[in-house]
């Protein structure tokens, strides 16, 4: 996998669009779990709330395997994109919209076969876990051109597990030449990523 767009990419993460307001007052907070914000026990028996979404500091993004990737015998240390992605993380690990979910589209993958893919992180910065997600993206440029436009995305908990929050979890979605050829034309300036009619399950 190329490596030369990882600082770009990480520069994008920044002007990202998250799921709409409309769409999270819908979905999530009709979802939302009662359960109280964890607390950590200090040595002299005091509680000290560990949770950044209390307005705390953001806690470090941990990589996660897909589900079907685990089951498969996949590690992070094994396989060299989750490699890769776990060194970019480790490099960054503030990156993700606070109190919210979030996409990184992290670089372009070479398939087994020649074919090539874009390189997704899904991100949750929410208090809950969540699984089960479905969205429809819109990724290009401010321009209109688009690579991929309306796409109806769905993270099943079959597929790729419980996305745990402050956990990424990666997804590939398959580009043809012309499409890849736009993606290494996007920058910092120029990126474009929405979704819309955004739904997920909580785990409770």
């Amino acid at each position: 996998m190329k490596r030369f767009l990882m600082l770009i990419m990480i520069a994008l993460l920044f002007l990202l669009v998250a799921c709409s307001n409309d769409a999270k007052e819908i979905d999530y907070s009709e979802k939302q779990s009662e359960d109280t914000e964890a607390q950590a026990k200090t040595d002299n028996g005091n509680e000290q709330n560990t949770s950044e979404h209390d307005g705390g500091q953001m806690h470090d993004l941990q990589l996660k395997l897909q589900k079907q990737d685990k089951d498969a015998g996949m590690t992070i240390q094994n396989n060299e994109i989750y490699t890769v992605l776990d060194e970019a993380i480790k490099a960054d690990p503030k990156m993700g919209v606070p109190n919210d979910f979030s996409l990184y589209p992290f670089d372009i993958s070479i398939n087994p076969d020649g074919s090539r893919s874009i390189l997704f992180l899904a991100i949750n910065r929410l208090k809950d876990s969540m699984k089960n997600i479905k969205f429809d993206m819109t990724f290009g440029n401010q321009e209109g051109e688009y690579i991929f436009e309306n796409m109806e995305l769905v993270l099943t908990e079959e597929e790729f597990g419980i996305l745990h929050a402050d956990t990424a979890i990666p997804f590939m979605l398959d580009v043809t030449p012309q499409q890849e050829q736009m993606f290494n034309r996007l920058t910092k300036d120029n990126v474009y990523i929405d979704m819309a009619n955004f739904e997920m399950d909580i785990e409770k």
